[in-house]
């Protein structure tokens, strides 16, 4: 997608088409915003990996006509079906009901899934409540899939498609997936893998990202190439599908490196993880150490330096000096910077880093300061970002345009001190 535009795709592997699959989450705690909806999310990557493709993502409350709408149109188009909540003991849980109805199936009890439950309270030394046999409830002809709490599962097949019902619980419906769902759908899509690697850009955004590559783009069959833009960042995503893992990676080998060169030093070295931990494996690399002095990021800047395992082999902390008074008394700012240019300056943002590296005694020093907003600052406007990186006696300093609101302010200027230090590192 790009600018919102979805890209053409080549959905064939060797003359075959691939399975179409919706997914659709059954809960009116996921309409009113009350959980995330991570289940989508989970089984669409899984999903990804055997090469099944996902076309629609649906939510819908918990009513039973609305279910069963939206069950039939789900039926009527995908090939693969996969449901998650809506399997529980309570009278909201309609899920079995609402299949029923779509597929013109009675409900029947599976005596055995109904012992089955009674038994899971038994063990836990528990009363069963009776309304929890209703779990044992499945559309005529479904296949039970065992349940890894109390509720099973289920799925069946008509008119060429698909439906699997899961639970809406993530550890539950995670089991149900890896054990039933994509065994099930590898047998049916037959041998398929969709496999992506993501490249990270910094610096130039969305758009100039686009300009640079943008006749690639416009030859993609398989791979195909995606983009997707949020604080200061961008990821170009390369997808290709093909019969094993290993030939999927050697169709994205050329398309990556033609992007790549491309792209120049904006592109980021590595499998497109995040910014912060790049940072940390090129620290680690060379046996060197960063602190940082924030005062825009208030701590954001360490925290994403500190986010992977093993961080303090070479992140030694950072100073929040987020008033003039702490950048005086703890960053050791001059009163010629604070009087002077500001604390919202090229100078200040040199003196922080600076000022980071000798404070912690490490290699390489950033900083952070600014104005998120909402009001202007010392004279600058929202959005005015100065990132500063010392290391090795030289020191540089970036002036960066944020925009949106405070926390994407926060987030492109996180991303801009940890892209001048990755640059001045590659450049030492």
């Amino acid at each position: 997608m790009v600018g919102g535009r979805v890209l053409p795709t080549d959905t064939t592997i060797q003359g075959a088409r691939a399975l179409r699959a919706e997914i659709l989450g059954v809960g009116t705690e996921l309409l009113l915003g009350q959980i995330a909806n991570t289940n989508a999310q989970r089984i669409s990557s899984a999903l990804a990996s055997i090469g099944v493709d996902v076309l629609w993502h649906t939510v819908v409350g918990d009513n039973l006509e609305r279910i069963e709408a939206a069950v039939t149109t789900a039926h009527s188009r995908a090939e693969a079906v996969v449901m998650t909540g809506g399997l529980g003991p309570t009278p909201d849980d309609i899920t079995a009901e609402a299949v029923a109805n779509a597929l013109r199936r009675p409900l029947d009890r599976d005596e055995r899934l109904a012992a089955t439950i009674r038994s899971i309270f038994e063990d836990l030394g528990r009363v069963m409540p009776e309304e929890n046999l209703k779990q044992a409830d499945l559309p005529r002809g479904a296949t039970p899939i065992e349940p890894e709490g109390t509720a099973p599962g289920f799925y069946m097949e008509q008119a060429g498609s698909i439906v699997f019902a899961l639970p809406g619980v993530p550890w539950e419906m995670e089991a149900m997936l890896v054990k039933t769902v994509l065994p099930v759908l590898q047998r049916r899509g037959g041998d398929s893998v969709t496999l992506s690697r993501h490249i990270l850009v910094v610096g130039l955004g969305e758009s100039h990202t686009h300009e640079k590559i943008k006749d690639l783009v416009a030859g993609q069959t398989n791979p195909t190439i995606a983009f997707l833009a949020s604080g200061g960042q961008v990821r170009v995503r390369v997808t290709a599908k093909a019969t094993s893992e290993q030939e999927a990676l050697a169709l994205i080998a050329p398309v990556e490196a033609g992007l790549r060169e491309r792209l120049g030093a904006s592109a980021v070295q590595g499998e497109g993880g995040p910014l912060g931990e790049i940072l940390g494996q090129l620290l680690r690399a060379r046996g060197s150490t960063v602190a940082a002095a924030e005062s825009l990021t208030g701590g954001l800047l360490g925290a994403e330096l500190s986010r992977a395992p093993g961080a303090s082999d070479y992140f030694l902390g950072s100073l929040v000096c987020y008033s003039a008074e702490s950048k005086r008394e703890v960053a050791g700012l001059s009163e010629a910077v604070l009087g002077g240019p500001g604390p919202v300056s090229e100078q200040a943002a040199r003196a922080l880093a600076e000022a980071a590296a000798r404070k912690y005694g490490a290699d390489l020093g950033l900083s952070t300061t600014g104005v998120a907003g909402p009001d202007e600052h010392d004279g600058k406007p929202v959005g005015t970002i100065f990132v500063g990186a010392a290391l090795g006696g030289r020191t540089e300093v970036r002036k960066v345009r944020g925009y949106g609101d405070r926390s994407n302010v926060r987030a492109i200027a996180v991303t801009a001190a940890l892209d001048l230090g990755r640059r001045l590192l590659d450049q030492s």
